[in-house]
């Protein structure tokens, strides 16, 4: 895969905490950024004569690289549309909901959603930033932790909104739960994020407000891993992608290669 390119065996680098001097705000856009410090984590790498096998290799990036504090918001995604008449997919589509007006209410400051793949990518195209691959989205939201989630084993309230929390009506403001060590915000929940896989592949991943932290099984058993499952550091297959190109909880997070 392109994106493992340059990647090596290391240790686990400690955490660090992000300052002012480690932000950048995006003048495109008012995106506040924060610094990703170099470093490795252990992930989970798919066999490639397997459909099911993984094996599990430290992943290293040798330079750190920027990472954008929340999700894109509507205000955001709005300035892009204004400058440029953008028109995303749902809207194409004709479909009944899309990012002006997804079934629920919403203020300039939650992340935007109704958006597809491309429409994410066209919007980082226009900020001049990128999104993250998969590898370094699951780094930054782990920020150097090896627990089930970046704050813990146990879902905590205090980090992620849910359907639970939520009642299941809407995605909630961002950066309105506490950050991971990182300074990042909502990695798990309110909107999913879109990360490249390859060139032809892409998966979501953190969850969202209308994921479930357990549900009950046809067995009669509650499983506990929908939420934790989105940040397991467990990379996908670079395979062509199916399904429904956007949803009301479809949003995207902005990276920037390189220092502040």
């Amino acid at each position: 895969m392109i994106w493992f390119a340059g990647f090596c065996l290391l240790t686990v680098f400690s955490c660090m905490r992000n300052n002012s001097r480690d932000m950048w705000t995006n003048p495109k856009d008012g995106m506040e950024f924060v610094f990703i410090p170099a470093g490795s984590f252990t992930a989970e790498i798919p066999e490639e004569q397997s459909d099911t096998g993984y094996t599990q290799q430290n992943i290293t990036f040798f330079q750190g690289f920027l990472m954008g504090r929340t999700e894109v918001t509507v205000a955001q995604f709005r300035r892009f549309v204004r400058e440029t008449g953008y028109i995303t997919d749902a809207e194409k589509d004709s479909n009944d909901y899309t990012w002006r007006s997804p079934g629920f209410a919403q203020q300039d400051n939650h992340p935007v959603v109704y958006l597809s793949y491309r429409d994410a990518h066209s919007y980082t195209q226009w900020a001049g930033v990128d999104l993250p691959t998969e590898a370094e989205w699951l780094f930054a939201c782990r920020a150097g932790t090896t627990t089930r989630y970046y704050w813990g084993d146990s879902l905590d309230d205090r980090y992620v909104w849910h359907r639970a929390n939520t009642e299941g009506t809407g995605t909630r403001a961002v950066a309105g739960k506490l950050p991971n060590a990182w300074g990042l915000y909502d990695m798990v929940g309110n909107a999913w994020e879109y990360t490249i896989v390859c060139p032809t592949s892409h998966v979501q991943l953190g969850g969202s407000w209308t994921r479930c932290p357990e549900y009950l099984t046809r067995q009669g058993f509650v499983a506990k891993d929908l939420l934790a499952g989105t940040v397991k550091p467990r990379l996908h297959k670079c395979e062509p992608n199916r399904g429904y190109p956007w949803d009301d909880d479809r949003g995207f997070r902005c990276l920037k290669r390189g220092q502040p």
